[in-house]
């Protein structure tokens, strides 16, 4: 019994699509972990090589928003971190990052300290579902390591946010609040319809 000839390109190309398959199979990377509430709050002077976490900027100062980052991380005290800006010679990205807790907590923008302690002192749960919103802060210092680039970060640390991100967040913010009633964006919050 004779089997059908199949053309010789078939023939050919169907064994080399399924090597092809394969191969890429074998270079997929697997799922990327995301950063949870206690990754940014992670103990001083720990690493984290996630894709990259450092967590979207609103407001740079210092150094181009085009500019290439790292993928290694470092922790420094209250929620910063820091990176290397890749191409460029000693210079160095820190994030400041303030947190907007919608439930649970007194809505205000907290740093990571503030959070845990107004948290603490309210006797909030490990597992209480907060919703969050990140606002941050990034600056460029020069530096020739780590080391100098956390030392530099403590020594430009704001003691309060900036106005100019402030009024930047608040747009962020009323968007989250939208977001979190099921709203879209161009809807009126509740409070605004009482005005």
């Amino acid at each position: 019994m004779s089997r059908p000839i199949l053309p010789r390109h078939i023939r050919v190309f169907v064994p080399v699509l399924g090597l092809a398959i394969l191969v890429a199979a074998s270079y997929a990377e697997p799922p990327v972990k995301q950063p949870r509430l206690e990754d940014f709050i992670a103990e001083p002077g720990t690493t984290t090589a996630f894709k990259p976490f450092m967590l979207h900027a609103d407001m740079w100062l210092g150094l181009d928003r085009r500019e290439k980052l790292d993928t290694i991380v470092f922790v420094i005290d209250n929620g910063a971190r820091v990176c290397q800006v890749l191409k460029r010679d000693s210079l160095w990205a820190v994030d400041y990052t303030w947190v907007y807790p919608h439930s649970v907590l007194p809505p205000r923008w907290y740093d990571a300290r503030t959070l845990i302690r107004t948290g603490d002192s309210l006797a909030v749960p490990d597992t209480a579902d907060i919703k969050l919103t990140f606002g941050t802060l990034r600056v460029g210092v020069h530096a020739g390591a780590a080391a100098q680039a956390e030392a530099e970060a403590y020594r430009l640390w704001p003691t309060e946010m900036p106005p100019g991100l402030r009024g930047r967040l608040k747009v962020k913010l009323e968007r989250a609040k939208r977001a979190l009633l099921g709203l879209k964006d161009t809807e009126p919050l509740p409070e605004d319809l009482k005005k």
